[in-house]
C-alpha cells in the first residue's frame, strides 16, 4: 500500500521527535522537512531535504502533500499557531498522529494537526486543532481541549473541564473538575488549578523546601531543628 506523503514543519528537537513517531507508527511517509528560509542552515535533516516554507507550494504542492506543524509552545503557542494558519492559507491539509498506545474506550474526537502520545482520553472528551499532547496524561471525561494548546507530560485535566485556546500545561500539573481554563493560561510544572483561571495568566507552584544532604548521617536530610521547649 502506498503511504501518504507528509511534510514536517520544524527541524528542532520537536520536529525530530514528531517525525520519528510518524515514521515508525503511522501510515504517513515523511517526504521532507520544512522551515522558514532564514532558519535553514543545512540542506538535509535526518536524511531528508529541508524545503523553504516560502516556496513550498512550487516544490511540494498541497494537492500531493499534507503537513504537520511540529513546533512547540514558543510565545505561548503563538508561533505554532501562526505557521498553522499560514500553511492553511496556502491550501495544505494537516495530518494528525494518535499513538497506538493512547487509551480510550471510544474513538477519540480530535481536530487536525493533533499529536497525541501515550495518554488516556476518557469518554466524552474532545481535542481541538493544532494541539500537542505528550506522554502519560489524562484528559478527563467530557473535557474540551481548545485549539493551539500544548500539554506536556504527567498532566491531569479532570472531568468536565474546558481548556481555552493557546494554553500550556507544564510537567505534572493538573486542574480539578468543572473548571474553565481561560485562553492563554500557563499552568507551570507541578502547579494545581483549583478554580477558574484568568486569561493570559501564569500559575506557578511554590518552590520546594530546600534541605541540606549529609549522606553519612543516619538522618541524611538535615531537617529544621525542633524547639527544645516543644513537647511534640
Amino acid at each position: 500500500m502506498t503511504r501518504k506523503k507528509l511534510l514536517v514543519f520544524g527541524t528542532g528537537v520537536m520536529g525530530e521527535l514528531i517525525a520519528d513517531h510518524f515514521i515508525d507508527d503511522s501510515p504517513w511517509k515523511v517526504a521532507a522537512f520544512v522551515s522558514h528560509q532564514s532558519f535553514i542552515d543545512q540542506p538535509m535533516f535526518k536524511g531528508l531535504p529541508v524545503v523553504p516554507f516560502e516556496k513550498i507550494e512550487a516544490t511540494h504542492p498541497p494537492s500531493d502533500y499534507a503537513m504537520f506543524i511540529a513546533l512547540s509552545y514558543g510565545r505561548v503557542n503563538r508561533t505554532r499557531r501562526k505557521v498553522y494558519e499560514d500553511a492553511k492559507a496556502k491550501g495544505y491539509t494537516f495530518a494528525s498522529y494518535i499513538s497506538r498506545h493512547a487509551r480510550s474506550l471510544k474513538p477519540i474526537i480530535h481536530g487536525d494537526n493533533v499529536f497525541l502520545n501515550e495518554s488516556v482520553v476518557q469518554p466524552g472528551a474532545s481535542i481541538g486543532n493544532n494541539v500537542i499532547i505528550w506522554s502519560n496524561n489524562v484528559i478527563g471525561h467530557h473535557s474540551v481541549v481548545g485549539d493551539h494548546c500544548f500539554i506536556s507530560s504527567g498532566v491531569v485535566i479532570s472531568g468536565n473541564t474546558t481548556v481555552g485556546e493557546s494554553c500550556f500545561f507544564g510537567v505534572n500539573s493538573c486542574c480539578r473538575e468543572n473548571l474553565f481554563v481561560a485562553p492563554g493560561t500557563i499552568v507551570g510544572a507541578g502547579a494545581t488549578l483549583m478554580r477558574n483561571s484568568q486569561k493570559n495568566t501564569s500559575y506557578i507552584s511554590p518552590s520546594p523546601l530546600t534541605l541540606r544532604v549529609l549522606p553519612e548521617s543516619e538522618d541524611f536530610l538535615v531537617r529544621p531543628k525542633r524547639d527544645p521547649e516543644t513537647k511534640i
